[in-house]
């Protein structure tokens, strides 16, 4: 079974699909702006509730749901109860960037 180790400088195998990933523990009232990213972006929510906006349409998400944010599709987050969030980049794109991009500052955060 092949496995790749988090520490590994964020180098991914050939064999992987994805180009990114992490947990974020989020505290009630916390806001992820209106950002973008240059790969497909999936959230699996582990614990807690927000509301969510992406692709201009919000929703209310919360423990079991997922999130797919295609690439370059903006998208924001209000915690509305402590959460919990794996979020997984897909398969980034020759020259892509990894982080928060915004379509008025361009720049990777």
């Amino acid at each position: 079974m092949p496995v790749n180790f988090r520490g590994a400088a964020q180098e991914y195998p050939e064999w992987s699909e994805l180009s990114h990933y992490g947990i974020n523990h989020l505290k009630v009232g916390d806001i992820v702006q209106l950002h973008y990213h240059d790969a497909n972006e999936y959230w699996i929510i582990i614990s807690g509730k927000g509301t969510c906006t992406t692709e201009g349409d919000t929703y209310e998400i919360g423990a079991g749901d997922m999130v797919l944010t295609k690439r370059g599709d903006e998208h924001s987050l209000i915690v509305t109860e402590e959460m919990v969030a794996v979020y997984i980049y897909g398969i980034m794109p020759e020259g892509g960037r990894v982080g928060y991009l915004f379509k008025d500052k361009g720049a990777a955060q």
